[in-house]
């Protein structure tokens, strides 16, 4: 298993931060991807992984703090994604549920970390929240046909899903896939449901979002890397496949995406 998208790097990690990624890879995990999402946690999550051989990190300025993005913090973000074991920018995105930015500085801050992660051929680790189609809008407003990443913990419909697969992005799910009642016996299954059971299956990726979004039967509690098998279950139980096949594809899944073999 990879959890492609964790921040063990969060304070409620600061207790038994070592103990929880021990967790991780004893129970059968392969990688972390521990992602950044402004300034300070890009350079916590270079740190693990420059100090810890199977994480790896991502650089980037999350929308909701996009009134920090300027000219000395996308420095210093190129600077850390020079590094082998920074293997994408992110998370970056658009988020217009909580705002906590405004419309038009998002909108900035992500046009020009888009041209960052362009420069140095970077794949993209995106996050968006109601704000899909000015997402889309974007990414297709580039000349580029070279776009690569993965659309974290998404939530949105099919259409959509067929949107970023044209623009060739990977598709990541969350421990919010187990949160639904399965309506799929009487004819009325969640629309994310279908989103998974259509998905290519070279396109889907598994993660936690930890400390966040804890799966069923965990929900409520801290989350953590380990969890993540319970998402590779809940899509194995969607497809109707074997758990081993969606292990097994999901973490070449990242492998590729972001040259974890390097």
């Amino acid at each position: 298993m990879i959890d492609s998208h964790a921040h063990t790097d969060f304070k409620e990690f600061d207790d038994d931060r070592e103990e929880v990624i021990k967790r991780f890879f004893e129970g059968g995990g392969e990688k972390i991807i521990n992602v950044g999402c402004d300034l300070k946690s890009s350079v916590r999550s270079y740190e693990l992984a420059k100090n810890n051989e199977n994480i790896f990190a991502s650089a980037g300025i999350h929308p909701h703090d996009a009134d920090t993005v300027d000219k000395n913090s996308l420095r210093k973000i190129e600077e850390l994604v020079q590094h082998y074991k920074v293997i994408a920018v992110g998370e970056i995105g658009l988020d217009y549920f909580r705002n906590l930015s405004p419309q038009e500085k998002q909108i900035e801050a992500f046009r020009l970390q888009l041209e960052l992660a362009d420069n140095h051929k970077m794949p993209l680790i995106i996050h968006c929240r109601d704000a899909y189609n000015d997402l889309i809008d974007i990414l297709k407003s580039y000349q580029t046909n070279s776009w690569r990443g993965v659309i974290h913990c998404f939530g949105g419909s099919q259409k959509i899903a067929e949107e970023f697969l044209e623009l060739g992005f990977y598709i990541g799910f969350t421990g919010t896939i187990t949160y639904y009642k399965d309506k799929s016996k009487l004819g009325n299954e969640p629309e994310i449901y279908r989103v998974i059971k259509n998905m290519p299956l070279n396109k889907i990726l598994i993660e936690t979002d930890c400390p966040y979004l804890a799966p069923v039967p965990e929900r409520g509690k801290r989350n953590e890397p380990l969890f993540v098998r319970y998402v590779a279950e809940k899509v194995a139980h969607i497809r109707n496949v074997d758990f081993k096949e969606i292990e097994k594809a999901t973490s070449e899944n990242a492998i590729r995406l972001f040259n974890l073999e390097k």
